[in-house]
C-alpha cells in the first residue's frame, strides 16, 4: 500500500524514479522495490520520501487523505486567481489524457520561463 501511494503521487508530481531517487538521495533500485512493494523503507526513509513528494508520512501510510505538506497552501487557495483556476479544473477526472498532459506541459513550460526570468 505504501509503495503504491509512492508512486502514484510520485507520477501525479510528474517526477521519474530517476527524479525523485536525486530529490531525496536513494538509488533508483531501491525506490523502485519500495514502489512495487518488494522492500520496506524504514521511518526516516519514508520521511525523506514524503517530504521529496510534499506530503506527509500519514498520506504514504493511508492514513490521510491530505496529500499536502506545504504549509502556504492555505494562502494559496484563498487566491481569487486560484479559486478561478479550480473552477475551471473541476471536471478534470472526465478530460483526455491527451488534455491532461497539455496542460501539465504548459504550466511547466511556463514556469521554466518564469525561473530563467528570475535568474537573469
Amino acid at each position: 500500500m505504501v509503495g503504491k501511494r509512492i508512486k502514484e503521487l510520485r507520477k501525479e508530481r510528474g517526477l521519474s524514479l530517476k527524479d525523485l531517487s536525486k530529490r531525496i538521495d536513494i538509488s533508483i533500485s531501491f525506490l523502485s522495490d519500495i514502489e512495487n512493494e518488494r522492500s520496506n523503507p524504514s521511518l526516516d526513509r519514508l520521511k525523506d520520501i514524503a517530504k521529496g513528494l510534499d506530503t506527509t508520512v500519514s498520506y504514504l501510510l493511508g492514513e490521510s487523505d491530505n496529500i499536502v505538506f506545504d504549509d502556504n497552501i492555505y494562502k494559496v487557495l484563498s487566491n481569487p486567481y486560484m479559486q478561478e483556476i479550480i473552477n475551471e479544473l473541476k471536471d478534470f477526472d472526465s478530460w483526455s489524457e491527451e488534455d491532461r498532459q497539455e496542460v501539465l506541459a504548459y504550466l511547466r513550460a511556463k514556469n521554466l520561463v518564469r525561473k530563467s526570468k528570475d535568474s537573469k
